[in-house]
Formats: C-alpha cells, structure tokens, sequence
C-alpha cells in the first residue's frame, strides 16, 4: 500500500506537468511563480539554478496563517516537520530524519546562526524574532553548501527580516483560548532615502492548555539599513528576547487516555512549580561590498544565551543552569570570472564560552528500574568549556554547456573545546555520573561537495549532488559523562559525518509548480541517546545509520481564487549497523545487555509526512481569504527494538482573513477542527510510553492594522 500510494504521487505529478502546458500558453495565466532564495550562497539566486532543494514560506502564506508557532508554517513545506512540544515555545524536528533532539539542523536568523554548535539546543527557534518583521522563512534540505559547517546535516531553516525600505509599519493582537494573547508590532523610520532603521517586537502571554504549561516571552528587534553608494551597504541587528514558561513531561498511555491535558509531573514536583527561563541577545552587523564582477560580505556578530530549567524527563529531576557567550565573525568574497563562472572563498571564525551546573534542587526518590534516593543540593557538573571553530571553505560554480553547470566545493572545520571541571574527579557518585579532569579535545574535518544542474529550459531543470557535513558533539555529550560500567569510555565520543546523495526535477509553470527530489544519506558514527541502569540518559557513536526518501511539492493555481498546494514526503531510516548497550553487563545475571538492532527502523520516524492546503481568495466578499488545511503523519516505531508502534494522526485546521479596510485585517484561526484526542508524538522507554498530547480544538482570533 505504501509503495502504490508512492507511485501514484509520482506518477499524478507528471501527468499534472504534461497536462498544464495550456496553462503554460495562457495570456491569462497567473504571474510565474518561480522562487528567489538566498540561504544557500547569501546572495539572490533562482531556484532552477541550484542543484538542491529549498522550500519556503512567503510573506503572504506567513500572515495569513497568523501562527502560534513558526512550526505551523514551515510544515507546509515538502519533508519538514517540526512538533511543537506540550504547547510551548520548544520543539524537536524531522526534517530528514526521524523526530529527535540532535544537533542536526542549522538554524540560522538572517543567514547568521542562532547558536553555536557546541552547545546546540533543538528548542533554538526559542530565539528566532516571529513578529511583525518576519517575510519569509527558507529550509534547505539536506547537506548544506560549503558556506555551512557542523550541523547542516539534514537542513539549513532560514529566518528572514524584511529589509526595512519595505516599511512595515503594523500592529496587531491575537486572542485565544486557555489564556492566549499575543500583541506584536513594528514601526519604521526613514531618514534618507538610503537610510532607515525598524524597530518591531512582540509579547506572548498564554496560560497552556495542559496543566503547568504557561508561557510568557517578550522579543524586541532593531535593524538599521545604511546605504552609502551602490556598492557599500551596511546592516545592523540587534534581537534580544526572554522566555519564561513552565516545566512539564511526557503522559503514559494510561495518563493519555484519561486526561490528555494533564501535566505528566508528580504532584511533589509541581508544588516546586519547576521553570525553564532563557534570555538570549544577539547583535550583528553586515556590511556588504558590491563590485564590477566581485561581491563580499562580512558579518561580525555577539551572541549571549542563558536557559535555566528542571529537566523532567529525567528521573530525578534536576535543576540545569547554563550559559554562553560567544563571537565570530563570517566573511566571503564571490568573483566573477565570465558569463556563468565564480568563486567564492570564506572563513567562518567562532569563539564561545559556555557555563553549566547541575544539582538536585529538591530530594526525590524514584521508583521502578534504577530507583534512588536523590538529596537536595547534590552537584552533577559544574564546569566551563571554551570553544573554537576555525572554518576556511571555497566554492566553484561554472558552465559546461549552455544548459549543464556544475559546482564543487570544500570546507575544512577545525573545532577546538577546552574543558575545565570545577569539582574533583571521581569515576560514580553513587548515581552512575562521572567526573572527569581538564582536558582538550579538537575536531578536524573536511567535507567535499559537488553537483551539477542541467537546465531543460527557461522553467524547469533537473539535477544530481553529493555532499559531504559533520556534527561535532556538543560539550555536554563530550564531558557529562556516565561511570565506566554504563557509557562508552572517555574521548571515545567522536564527530558524526554524513554524505548525502540526491536527485531533483523541478518545474515552474505560470500557475503550477513541481518540486520533486530523491536523497540516500548514509550517517557514519551516528550519535543515539542510550539509558543507563537509573534511567538517566547519554550519548554514545552507534556507527552507521541509513536515511533515504523521496519528497514532492505541487503549487497549483486552480484559478484566480483558488490555489491548492501539497507537500508530501516519504521515508526510511534505519540502524546500518548498531549494537545497543555493547559492553553493558547485567547487575543481577552477570550477562551481556548487548543487543544487535542492525536493519531495525530508528525509533520516531514517520513513514510519511504529508500537507495539504486550499487557499480561497473570494471573488464575491472583497478582502475574504479562506485557507483549509490537513496535516497527516504515518506510523512509526517507539523504540529502537521496533516493539511496539504509533498509529500516526490526520488533523485539519482552518484560517480565515477579512480585510475590514484597507489597512485592518480580522483574523480567525480553528487548530484541530474536529477536536481530534491525538499524541502528537510518542516513544517508549524502559517499557514506559512517553506520549507529547496534541492540543483539543483551540479558536484564535485578533486584528491586524497597517499604518
């Protein structure tokens, strides 16, 4: 059924290709639709000149979906899923690869990463501004460019500021349901023609729909745009935000099914009302030189983050305090050579400081498999590390023939941590954590890229790529280490590398646009999450892991009215080669744990994930736009050992936009129209469900007003 269902697509998609080329060579047709991106060289390309895969939200599709989250927008592109955890600003994401909390998705605000990838966090659209200055949102799919380095593995996610001669002057509020508001705004100035600055932010208060999962965040945003001549420009951006919402876990199935809303906490946990707390303020400045035939870019940037919490999910419940302070500096240069021939050479130059401690805020004993008693103000880490990221890179791009160009590229990563623990070395505390000495440990690696696109004509083209990315581990894998009797040994922990393999059709008619590509990425020392006897989580390299799916975007103007977009992926991943728990022995029976999970599926990967979207515009009220959506994922394995599975869900929602005037806009949105009781995802551990509830039926209103 699965493979029909795939082929079907495949085959409606050619089909829909031939059959609208009348649409083609209509006077009447709508605009083209082609898209310009800039995520994968800092420039303005068209898609048909890139030999990779990029989807995007436009301005119009983001403020019409009015969203709660970004996640809501960016699942309307082919093969992205992001699931926004228990109703707050933290999420995980899927792009390419099962559901999971790894470091393998670059995120970036106006091409400058949103963190550093030695202390990567999967919740780091935390920090990305989503008020009114937001115009777009780019995900490039797969193994970066060589502008990109460790992280860009499965994708590229792209947050874009409108420039600021776009004038957005705007105000807005939302309503909702458990105690949602939401007030944004942005205002600009021009001081010359050349010379203007935006000043925009927003406010989010939201009581949660489960119980102890209140959000309130603030974000403030400042842009300036200076133009001196037509060939030097310069950016400045300045984003600063505050997080503050309550802490909650995972529901069993038994909790799911009787009450979904629920925190997942034991009430002695909630009456310590447990909190994650992060500020973050990131300031850059990008001054841009354009030239006969040469084009540079470089772009200073400070970054500072802080998130503080009581980790749930673990058993004992710790509190975690951390920061990082960081700065760098990414610098390219592009020179043209001759018609359809450049090069660009660059060095990305990173330096961070991050402070972590972790210490039982309250006693708790556990229950179940590795039960202890855990006293208040016992110290888990307490530790500094610096880290170093140096990351020279050239890319080739140039034309065999008219039609067929091809590009090469090379980036070599050289990452240097240092490692300073504030308390004595010890190999168990009682609670199988180790502690180990000062130490230094670098990370050397260069990864090759290479495509070629072959343009069939003005708008279409096809195309094949290899490229080659890392993921460094980040300081908390390398250093929080568990005892030698139930984690991988000391400096045995290293770098994840990938080679991705694709190939791509795309095609843009006035009214119809095709996206299709097929990738096989193969994942060497491939870093999973394992459990020790107390139940506390680690990391470990589980050496090799396979990845491959085929992805489809159809755009369709039906009509001047009536427009239909589909975003559809399907998927495989799987364990190349793992042994879980290899060289664990068994407390009670004295015997190996170890267990070959070879050819198994990885656990929380959906075998499809699939968007569908009818956009009205009405040509009966004035200024009405309707959008009806669906959102379906298929079933997945909830653990490694593929025991037990999750069924997947299919829920609809709808948004409504009025223009009550010229300048104010009425907004309604309906998430989960039939009030589905759904698990927004699932996994098992130790035997135990841990299920993410998918929120009820929730009404969002509010106005919008351009000035």
């Amino acid at each position: 059924m699965k493979q029909r269902f795939c082929y079907s697509l495949i085959s409606l998609s050619i089909l829909s290709a031939c059959s609208i080329n009348a649409h083609a060579n209509d006077d009447n047709a709508m605009a083209g639709i082609e898209q310009i991106t800039v995520t994968s060289s800092r420039t303005a390309k068209l898609n048909t000149q890139l030999a990779l895969s990029i989807g995007s939200v436009s301005e119009e599709a983001l403020n019409n979906d009015n969203s709660q989250h970004l996640s809501d927008s960016l699942q309307t592109i082919s093969g992205v899923l992001l699931n926004q955890l228990s109703g707050g600003q933290g999420h995980n994401a899927a792009i390419r690869m099962p559901i999971n909390y790894g470091g393998y998705t670059l995120y970036l605000q106006d091409n400058v990463p949103l963190q550093s990838a030695a202390f990567y966090n999967h919740n780091a659209l935390w920090w990305a501004s989503s008020n009114s200055s937001l115009s777009r949102l780019e995900v490039m799919k797969g193994a970066g460019t060589s502008l990109y380095g460790s992280g860009a593995v499965a994708a590229t996610v792209n947050v874009l500021s409108a420039p600021v001669d776009s004038n957005k002057n705007a105000v807005g509020l939302t309503l909702g349901e458990a105690g949602y508001e939401r007030y944004q705004g942005s205002i600009t100035e021009h001081f010359s023609e050349n010379n203007g600055v935006r000043v925009s932010g927003a406010y989010l208060n939201n009581d949660g729909w489960r119980d102890n999962s209140s959000v309130e965040k603030t974000e403030l945003n400042l842009l300036h745009e200076v133009s001196f001549s037509d060939k030097h420009q310069l950016k400045t951006s300045v984003m600063t935000s505050s997080l503050d919402q309550q802490m909650l876990d995972a529901l069993t199935e038994d909790e799911f099914n009787d009450d979904p809303s629920q925190s997942g906490l034991p009430l002695e946990v909630v009456n310590i009302d447990p909190r994650r707390k992060t500020d973050y303020t990131r300031i850059s400045s990008e001054y841009q030189y354009h030239g006969d035939g040469v084009f540079a870019s470089v772009i200073p940037y400070a970054r500072y983050r802080s998130n503080d919490y009581i980790a749930t999910w673990q058993p004992n419940m710790p509190q975690v305090e951390s920061s990082v302070k960081t700065v760098g500096i990414l610098a390219l240069a592009n020179f043209s050579h001759s018609d359809g021939f450049d090069t660009t050479i660059g060095i990305d130059v990173e330096s961070a400081k991050g402070d972590a401690l972790s210490y039982q805020a309250a006693t708790r004993t556990t229950t179940g498999w590795g039960a202890a008693t855990y006293p208040k103000g016992h110290v888990f880490y307490n530790d500094e590390t610096r880290f170093r990221g140096i990351a020279p890179y050239i890319q080739h791009n140039g034309v065999i023939t008219k039609q067929l160009s091809y590009s090469f590229g090379l980036r070599y990563d050289n990452n240097e941590y240092e490692f300073k623990n504030s308390l004595p070395t010890y190999d168990d505390d009682g609670f199988g954590n180790r502690s180990i000495a000062n130490r230094t440990d670098t990370f050397d690696h260069l990864s090759p890229k290479a495509s070629l696109n072959y343009e069939l004509n003005d708008i279409s083209n096809v195309y094949v790529r290899f490229a080659n990315a890392i993921r460094i581990p980040t300081a908390s894998e390398l250093y929080h280490l568990k005892t030698k009797e139930t984690s991988a040994q000391l400096s045995a922990l290293n770098e994840e590398t990938s080679d991705t393999y694709e190939v791509g059709y795309k095609v843009y008619f006035d009214a119809l646009s095709i996206e299709l590509a097929y990738y096989f990425m193969a994942v060497d020392d491939a870093i999973v999450t394992v459990y020790d006897d107390f139940g506390a989580s680690y990391r470990v390299n589980a050496a090799r892991v396979k990845h491959s799916g085929i992805e489809l975007g159809v755009n369709y103007d039906v009509s001047k009215s009536v427009a239909v977009a589909f975003a559809y992926s399907q998927s495989e991943h799987e364990f190349d080669h793992y042994i879980q728990d290899q060289g664990r022995i068994d407390r009670n029976t004295q015997r190996s744990k170890a267990l070959d999970l070879s050819g198994n599926s990885l656990q929380m990967a959906p075998d499809y994930v699939a968007n569908l979207r009818l956009n009205y515009n009405s040509d009966v009220f004035d200024g009405l736009n309707v959008v009806a959506e669906i959102q379906s994922i298929g079933d997945y394995w909830m653990d490694a050992k593929n025991t037990q599975k999750y069924s997947g869900y299919t829920v609809a929602n709808v948004k409504v936009n009025y223009l009550l005037t010229d300048a104010l806009k009425l907004h309604v949105r309906v998430a989960n129209l039939t009030d589905k009781k759904y698990a927004l995802q699932g996994e098992l551990r130790y035997g135990r469900e841990r299920i993410q509830p998918g929120a009820p039926r929730t009404l969002y209103m509010g106005l919008h007003y351009d000035f």
